[in-house]
């Protein structure tokens, strides 16, 4: 439900294959997940229809809306809360030392008493759902799933793959250089950006090169850049809040995180660059007119978290608030990539990044800061 109300967290994936709705709704009906009733000990899981989590009627009227095709990705399981497992397992234990007249239980008693209380408990548990949503943007062969942790990432392909025959590929700051420039990241050296020259120790991530380079050409810049194929639009403006992470590999601490006030502009985060630190984990705002889009960016894997898209002028009905919410999306993501392809034109020119480094290097050493 999160693509229809509410900040959205996702990941985008693209597809080297043309595909329709007319081809995506049947696969993914053919591997609908099984009737709740079936639930057993064993976790279940399969496609439903984005109306709710248990809506096994997948056909194009509930999954379908302006081109979009829509599903999610359910998992259905029976859990035991770990604070009634406990307490279910330290009376069992409590009798257990009564009964045997013995101060304590050995390892082997103990878990002994938890696979039993757990094979006794599991069955008489409700059901906990959890789901990925998914929209496939068929025009432009591109994906979004709130896929965030690893195993939901590994979760969603597998399934997809299965259902589909297609192979997502996640737009990750190396996947995406490929993409979008035909950069191979591999044969991008480690970047450093401190002005320290006992500085060597740096990370090797071109998302946090990224990332500094955005914070650097947003404070040297007035901040606005256009579209391709922008003409008689708008230009859009963007600008980096708090809370910020920064990341180091090496000694000493490896993350800072500054939070609250004016992290950018503090002491701090002046400390942090010159000691070698890149910025993994920022706000970034994009505006366009009236409209203000607003996500946390994590430079490790190019995820959007909590994505605050623009309030709709009057109410819509729910297919074109749908689709409203979607071409936000677009707009937020599509921005995000042509910086990214403009830091790439960046790196990917020896002479251009050379004095980009020496700019950057002397933005580090003489940025105002405040306490």
């Amino acid at each position: 439900m999160s693509f229809e109300t509410g900040n959205i967290s996702y990941r985008v994936y693209e597809i080297d294959a043309t595909t329709t709705p007319a081809e995506l709704v049947p696969q993914f009906a053919e591997h609908v997940a099984p009737p709740i009733e079936t639930l057993s000990t064993q976790p279940i899981s399969g496609w439903v229809s984005p109306r709710f989590i248990l809506d096994r009627e997948i056909n194009e009227d509930n999954c379908v809306s302006g081109g979009y095709v829509r599903a999610e990705l359910m998992k259905a399981e029976l859990k035991i809360p770990n604070s009634l497992l406990k307490a279910y397992c330290k009376m069992e234990e409590l009798a257990e030392m009564q009964a045997r007249g013995v101060p304590y239980l050995n390892r082997q008693t103990r878990a002994d008493i938890k696979k039993r209380i757990s094979e006794e408990m599991l069955p008489k548990m409700p059901p906990t759902l959890t789901s990925i949503p998914v929209v496939i943007d068929t025009a432009k062969s591109r994906i979004f799933a709130e896929a965030l942790s690893e195993t939901q990432q590994d979760a969603f392909c597998v399934n997809l793959n299965n259902t589909t025959r297609l192979s997502p590929i996640a737009l990750t700051p190396e996947t995406a250089a490929m993409r979008l420039k035909q950069i191979d990241f591999r044969d991008i050296p480690p970047q450093c950006f401190s002005p320290d020259p006992e500085i060597s120790i740096t990370a090797n991530n071109l998302g946090m090169d990224f990332l500094t380079w955005l914070w650097f050409f947003w404070e040297t810049t007035n901040g606005s850049f256009r579209m391709d194929n922008s003409v008689g639009t708008p230009p859009m403006g963007f600008m980096l809040e708090g809370p910020a992470i920064f990341f180091l590999e090496g000694d000493g601490a490896h993350e800072t995180a500054l939070r609250k006030g004016m992290p950018l502009i503090s002491r701090e985060a002046k400390t942090v660059l010159e000691c070698g630190k890149k910025l993994r984990k920022v706000k970034l705002v994009i505006a366009q007119g009236d409209a203000m889009y607003a996500a946390t960016i994590d430079a490790m894997d190019f995820s959007f978290r909590g994505l605050k898209l623009p309030k709709p002028e009057t109410a819509y009905d729910p297919a074109t608030a749908f689709q409203d919410r979607m071409a936000g999306i677009q707009t937020f993501t599509n921005a995000f990539y042509h910086l990214y392809s403009l830091f790439l034109d960046q790196i990917g020119d020896g002479e251009k990044w050379t004095k980009t480094m020496a700019e950057m290097k002397d933005w580090i050493k003489s940025r105002k800061t405040v306490v």
